[in-house]
């Protein structure tokens, strides 16, 4: 049951970047792919398994969920994010599709939590704004600087 609705969800966020503008190259999203993916991964290790934090799940269907939710939904999330910071609009669009992108987020959490594949005892939308919010700003600040580097306009003089 978590794995198909988790899966459904999946399918909808893959549909969604299908669709949305992209401001960024390919080499650029894969970039940012295994950078959010080792950020995340990382992230959510320490919190599980060296702090005590954020304690995920020990059932085989809700691993799966959850892993699905890290690899796909919230790396897909962080790059079309990442992307619109990063796109040729004005700020107050660019502000309002990161405000969509950091909702989006937060309800994923939410529907971690309610399905018990984490178990944040203190949750709260505060928390994971905060986290996710950095999160996005760091990257995007991280794409800036790769796109930079990959078009030559960190070149010496």
């Amino acid at each position: 049951m978590y794995l198909a609705i988790i899966t459904l969800i999946a399918w909808s966020v893959m549909i969604l970047f299908i669709i949305v503008p992209k401001w960024l190259t390919l080499t650029e999203m894969v970039f940012l792919y295994f950078i959010i993916g080792i950020v995340t991964v990382t992230l959510f290790t320490v919190l599980d398994m060296n702090l005590h934090w954020v304690p995920v799940t020990r059932n085989v269907e809700k691993s799966l969920a959850l892993d699905i939710c890290r690899f796909i939904i919230i790396p897909l999330l962080v790059i079309i994010a990442a992307g619109m910071l990063n796109a040729p609009l004005r700020f107050r669009w660019r502000l309002t599709m990161g405000s969509i992108i950091m909702v989006l987020l937060m309800a994923n959490d939410w529907i971690m939590q309610r399905f018990r594949l984490i178990f944040f005892h203190h949750w709260n939308f505060l928390y994971s704004f905060l986290m996710y919010g950095v999160f996005i700003v760091v990257l995007a600040f991280i794409a800036r600087w790769f796109i930079r580097l990959e078009r030559g306009g960190l070149k010496q003089s």
